[in-house]
């Protein structure tokens, strides 16, 4: 079983296992295949056990040093999600500017609010 790189939390990759299911049923659902029809449930618990796991990760930052760190949580965050968002950014524009260049201009909105990672109807004014 994996083992995380760094880090002095307890790891439980059956919960690591568990986000993936919930992540393939929502894309079912996406895709539409039938028998995925309350895959947006896989939406709800993928964000319980996010939410249990960063709560996991701050409580043992403040048993070890006897504070919470926030600055140092999302920084150890943005190291681990920025380049992921930023290679997937790349990877969209360039295959909408090859294959559908006729919503290049719909995605420029899309694109700040993704690396923003704000609503995309924040970025409506921004872009137009």
């Amino acid at each position: 079983m994996p083992e995380p790189v760094t880090g002095h939390g307890r790891y439980m990759g059956g919960l690591d296992g568990l986000r993936a299911i919930a992540v393939l049923a929502v894309i079912a659902y996406h895709l539409g295949l039938s028998w995925a029809p309350g895959g947006l449930l896989g939406v709800g618990v993928f964000f319980v056990l996010s939410g249990y796991l960063i709560t996991d990760i701050l409580v043992a930052g403040y048993q070890r040093r006897g504070r919470i760190d926030l600055m140092d949580f999302w920084v150890r965050r943005a190291r681990r999600l920025l380049p992921a968002l930023a290679a997937m950014l790349i990877i969209v524009v360039a295959w909408v500017t090859l294959f559908h260049p006729e919503e290049l201009t719909s995605l420029r909105g899309d694109v700040l609010a993704a690396a923003l990672y704000i609503p995309c109807s924040a970025c409506q004014y921004l872009v137009n």
